[in-house]
C-alpha cells in the first residue's frame, strides 16, 4: 500500500505529513487532512479505516462501492466514486477513484498511478489552485482539475478524428476499420468519464451539506460543471463524426465488394458461351461432323478465344470494368 498524507496550511500550502502524524492531527485538532491511499489489499484497507475511525455504512461503502460511480451522503460525511480517464502505455483506460469527505478529512482510495492527482499533491504552489483551506475547497480543486483533463483529452481525440477524416477524404483505402475502432474505444471511455462525473458534480452543487457549502468551493464546482458540459457537447459532435466515418467505410467496403462481384459476373458471362461450345463439342455421339475436320481443334480454340475477346471489349466499352 502507498500512503500519501498532507495537511492544508493556513497559507493554502499542502504540507506533507507521515501517516502516523496525519492520523494523530486528525484526531486531536481541527487540522484539514488529505489521506491518499493507493494500491492496497482489502485487509490493508480495513485496518486503515479502523485507524481513522471510518465505521458502519461509510466503511462498507469504502470496501464495496469503489467500482461504480455514485454520490452517497451519509450523516456527517459524504462518499462518492468518480470515473477518471487514464493513459497507460499509450492506451486509454477507465478507472474509479473513491473520495470520502468529512469536515476535516479527505480520504482518497485509488489504484496506483493517477497522474492528475499526483500532480496536485506534488505541486508546491498549491495556493494558486486551492480556493480556501477547507476540505470542500480541496475537493472542488480536484474536480476542476479532472474536468480540465477531460477537456484536454477531448481536444486530443478531436484532433485524431479530424486527422483520420482528412486521410479518408484523400481516399478511403488509406485507412482501416481498426483505426476507427480504436478511436471509438477511446471515445467510449471519455464518454463514460464525463457521464459519470456530470451528475455527481450537479448533486454536490445542489446539496446543502455542511462540508460542501463554502462559496469558493461552489465557484470551482460550477466551473468544473461548465467544463464537463462543454466536453459533453464536444463528445456528442465527435460521435457524429465517428458514425459518419464508419458509415463511409461501410459504404466503401460494400462498393468494393459489389465491384468485385460485378467483375466476377462479367467473367462468368464471357466464359458462358465458351463453356456452352465446350459442352457441345464434348458430347460423344457417333455422327459429329466436326470430329473429322482436319483443323477442327485449332478452329474450336480460335472461336472460343475470339468470342471471349469480343465479349471482353464489348463489356469494357459499356464501362462495366470501370
Amino acid at each position: 500500500m502507498i500512503k500519501n498524507c498532507f495537511k492544508i496550511g493556513e497559507e493554502l500550502q499542502l504540507q506533507p505529513r507521515d501517516y502516523e502524524s496525519a492520523v494523530k492531527e486528525l484526531q486531536t485538532s481541527d487540522a484539514n487532512i488529505w489521506i491518499d491511499l493507493q494500491d492496497f489489499e482489502i485487509g490493508e484497507l480495513e485496518k486503515e479505516l479502523d485507524t481513522i475511525e471510518i465505521k458502519d455504512l461509510a466503511r462498507r461503502l469504502c470496501l464495496e462501492a469503489r467500482d461504480r460511480p455514485g454520490f452517497y451522503p451519509v450523516k456527517d460525511l459524504t462518499f462518492m466514486v468518480i470515473p477518471v480517464h487514464k493513459i497507460i502505455e499509450n492506451f486509454a483506460e477507465l478507472e474509479y477513484v473513491a473520495l470520502l469527505m468529512r469536515k476535516n478529512l479527505l480520504l482518497i482510495l485509488r489504484d496506483k498511478g493517477d497522474v492528475r492527482l499526483q500532480r496536485l499533491s506534488s505541486l508546491k504552489e498549491s495556493a494558486t489552485w486551492l480556493p480556501d483551506n477547507s476540505i470542500a475547497g480541496l475537493v472542488s480543486a480536484i474536480m476542476i482539475a479532472l474536468s480540465l483533463d477531460s477537456l484536454q483529452s477531448t481536444a486530443e481525440l478531436r484532433k485524431k478524428i479530424l486527422t483520420l477524416e482528412k486521410r479518408m477524404n484523400q481516399g478511403a483505402h488509406l485507412i482501416k476499420m481498426k483505426d476507427i475502432s480504436d478511436l471509438q474505444s477511446e471515445f467510449l471511455i471519455l464518454e463514460s468519464v464525463v457521464s459519470g462525473q456530470l451528475p455527481i458534480i450537479e448533486s454536490i452543487i445542489k446539496t446543502d451539506r455542511i462540508s460542501l457549502i463554502f462559496k469558493n468551493a461552489l465557484d470551482y464546482l460550477n466551473c468544473a460543471l461548465v467544463n464537463l458540459q462543454s466536453t459533453n457537447s464536444s463528445l456528442n459532435w465527435l460521435q457524429g463524426r465517428l458514425d459518419l466515418m464508419r458509415s463511409l467505410m461501410d459504404m466503401n467496403t460494400q462498393e468494393i465488394t459489389n465491384r468485385r462481384l460485378g467483375r466476377l459476373t462479367i467473367l462468368s458471362m464471357i466464359f458462358m458461351p465458351i463453356t456452352l461450345l465446350a459442352g457441345i463439342w464434348g458430347m460423344n455421339f457417333d455422327i459429329m461432323p466436326e470430329l473429322h475436320l482436319t483443323f477442327g481443334y485449332p478452329l474450336a480454340l480460335g472461336s472460343m478465344v475470339l468470342i471471349g475477346v469480343a465479349l471482353y471489349h464489348y463489356f469494357k466499352k459499356l464501362g462495366w470494368f470501370d
